[in-house]
């Protein structure tokens, strides 16, 4: 068993200054896992798929996808009016989207619902 020496910190973590310069487009963003290609550091050139299938949940939850990326943005960047703006862009289509594929109801209510295995199903 290793152990280390006392004083020493354990590692001195770098965050890259981000700037909004450029995004991918939305298809991209979530093949890539991020929307910022500032931000695209594949591990070992890990070869990425290169098209996801065109479904309303894939639609979704890229929509729920670039919210996710804007916001985390924001976290850091909260004086950004234009990425403010798109967040809240996308958070309207996001619920446009899931009144669509679930309709009127509430969309998480699958969560309650009886799954399959259960015997009331």
């Amino acid at each position: 068993m290793h152990h280390r020496p006392q004083g020493l910190p354990i590692a001195y973590p770098y965050v890259p200054l981000q700037r909004f310069t450029q995004r991918y487009s939305d298809e991209d963003a979530i093949i890539r896992g991020t929307l910022f290609p500032e931000l695209d550091l594949p591990f070992h050139d890990y070869e990425i798929r290169k098209h996801l299938p065109n479904t309303p949940m894939i639609e979704l939850m890229t929509l729920d996808f670039v919210c996710f990326e804007l916001k985390l943005y924001l976290d850091t960047h909260p004086e950004d009016a234009h990425a403010f703006e798109l967040y809240k862009e996308y958070r309207q289509k996001s619920e446009a989207a899931k009144n669509e594929i679930f309709g009127m109801q509430n969309y998480n209510s699958w969560v309650y619902d009886p799954w399959p295995w259960e015997p009331e199903a």
